[in-house]
């Protein structure tokens, strides 16, 4: 009775966490961010060619530096809009719905959301010095700060094209009009409702969004902060899901990227100013120190298998998935071991990333031993090198990378030995019942 209980629950969790992965929107959130990835990585370069820590460098660019800060401007520091780009991209292709026309009332609808203009007058500027007047943007909320408010707002604008398709509220054109002006002209309408509504909660309701997005989301940033709870919460958030077989990145990317990525755009305006850089918390600290290999530290598992597996399952598994675990790409080992609802490795899928995070966030949040990540690197890039170029060519990263890794494999040992002992003893069972068939066939036919 207890066993189909429990196993009945066992469903019922595996169902719902299910559910939450293929939620649309969940999806389209983490399409929307994975956008920014090469933009970001881009800006970065710059960051990483205005800090390299050579002094003879740092005197050749000095009178560069300014123009060098203009792509990291317009990279980290408009991150909202290509994240609302990408969101009501992915969610158009979800409804089938056109893209172009809809990312661009997304995009409209966020400006007048999350912008405020303002104007700086002639006089002003010239007493203050500045080189602009007139109509002037502020930067704050195209960046980090305005993720939420992107998220959102992306949402609205596709669900209210979609309910305007469905209802037929749209505009049409003659036949034989190009699809492009047919697109325009059914944005209208939906568009007029977007607008509009944005600019009376924004002016006639005199209410901020953004800054009430960023209240109601408020308590989360304690598990994005510089502490101790911020590393170890997101790895069991991520691992747990992770043994249910649902991609924990999912879950987290629409709670805790929108904090990272602000973290992370504080540390490279920091860096770029040349001030202290304030915080070690970024996606970056759990890519390049914890997720070594992918999901779970598994590239550990994987070279126990390659080169110390006795049993033919675990040797051949590990050639297969020991290079694409160096590249981070662990798929192969997650769902070919299976790492999910496998019972031999589980604790250490959780473990061995809970211990790396504690290590790394000693060695870099209290005793200072490691450089604050000030940019992001290419997420294929073996770990010392990636942890390297996030760091600023910290050389003293790498080390703690490959001390992850070796921490990681002695907490994967035993569990990997208990593993691979059992597939030895069936593949033992199977070639004597293999035998044992043979001889009965032989006999027969005799």
């Amino acid at each position: 009775m207890n066993t189909k209980a429990s196993k009945f629950n066992f469903n019922k969790v595996v169902e719902v966490m299910g559910n939450i992965a293929n939620n649309r929107y969940l999806t389209a959130v983490r399409n929307g961010m994975s956008v920014i990835i090469p933009v970001t990585i881009i800006g970065s370069v710059f960051i990483i060619m205005l800090n390299l820590p050579i002094d003879a460098w740092k005197e050749f660019i000095a009178p560069f530096a300014e123009q060098l800060k203009i792509p990291m401007v317009f990279t980290m520091d408009f991150m909202s809009v290509y994240v609302c780009i990408g969101i009501a991209s992915s969610l158009c292709a979800d409804y089938k719905l056109d893209k172009v026309s809809t990312s661009v009332l997304a995009v409209l609808a966020f400006l007048i959301a999350a912008i405020t203009p303002g104007t700086i007058d002639a006089d002003v500027a010239e007493k203050a010095g500045l080189t602009i007047s007139g109509t002037v943007l502020p930067m704050g909320n195209f960046g980090a700060g305005g993720l939420f408010t992107a998220i959102i707002i992306s949402i609205f604008t596709v669900e209210v094209v979609r309910f305007c398709v469905k209802r037929n509220m749209v505009i049409k054109m003659p036949h034989g009009v190009p699809t492009s002006v047919i697109n325009s002209f059914a944005a209208l309408i939906p568009g007029a409702i977007v607008i509009v509504t944005a600019w009376v909660i924004k002016v006639g309701l005199n209410f901020d969004i953004n800054s009430a997005l960023q209240w109601v989301f408020s308590p989360i940033r304690y598990f994005a902060g510089d502490n101790v709870l911020s590393v170890i919460v997101p790895i069991l958030l991520i691992t747990i899901v992770w043994i249910f077989g649902i991609h924990g990145m999912i879950i987290a990317t629409p709670i805790l990227y929108p904090f990272w990525y602000e973290n992370l755009n504080a540390n490279i305006n920091a860096a770029a100013a040349g001030t202290a850089v304030p915080h070690f918390m970024t996606e970056q600290f759990f890519q390049w120190f914890i997720w070594i290999g992918g999901a779970g530290a598994t590239l550990s598992l994987a070279f126990l298998m390659a080169f110390f597996g006795k049993s033919e399952f675990c040797k051949k598994m590990g050639k297969f998935t020991l290079v694409p675990g160096i590249f981070n790409i662990n798929e192969p080992l997650i769902f070919g071991v299976p790492i999910v609802m496998n019972p031999f490795f589980a604790i250490p899928f959780i473990a061995a990333p809970v211990v790396m995070g504690i290590i790394t966030y000693l060695a870099m949040g209290v005793f200072h031993l490691v450089n604050y990540p000030i940019a992001i690197a290419p997420w294929t890039l073996p770990a010392p090198i990636g942890a390297m170029m996030a760091t600023g060519l910290d050389w003293r990263a790498a080390v703690l990378a490959i001390v992850n890794i070796v921490v990681a494999g002695f907490i994967y040992l035993p569990f990997f030995k208990a593993f691979d002992k059992s597939m030895m003893e069936k593949e033992i069972e199977a070639k004597t019942q293999d035998e044992a068939a043979s001889k009965e066939t032989a006999a027969v036919q005799a």
